[in-house]
This record gives structure tokens, sequence and C-alpha cells, in this order.
């Protein structure tokens, strides 16, 4: 069974991705019920999402 990539840091930013796991709405809604494989596809996304949140609070406090 696939884990959680839940960092208990549970705020979405303004275009409904979690700040704390870069999971999007539907993604948080509905983990329990997706495959290992569609967990492991979208856990795989979660680093490049989160580092284009990162980047985009960076372009904001210049």
């Amino acid at each position: 069974m696939e884990q959680s990539p839940c960092v208990r840091i549970c705020t979405l930013n303004t275009e409904n991705v979690c700040i704390g796991c870069g999971r999007n709405v539907e993604e948080l809604k509905n983990w329990a019920t997706f495959s290992d494989e569609t967990k492991r596809t979208i856990k795989a996304q979660l680093k490049a999402r989160l580092d284009v949140m990162l980047i985009e609070i960076r372009k904001k406090k210049e």
C-alpha cells in the first residue's frame, strides 16, 4: 500500500494546491480511492510542483 505524502502542513495556496505535500484538491479528496500505481504517479510529480510554488513565492518577494 502506497503511503500518503502528507507532511501535516495542510494549507492550500490560491491554486488549491497544498503547500505541504503538493497535491491538488482532487488528489487530496480522492487519495484513498486511487490505485497504488496512480499514487506513485502523483507522488513522482510532487517535488516539481513544490519547486514551482517556491519559485513563484521568491518572484513575489523581489
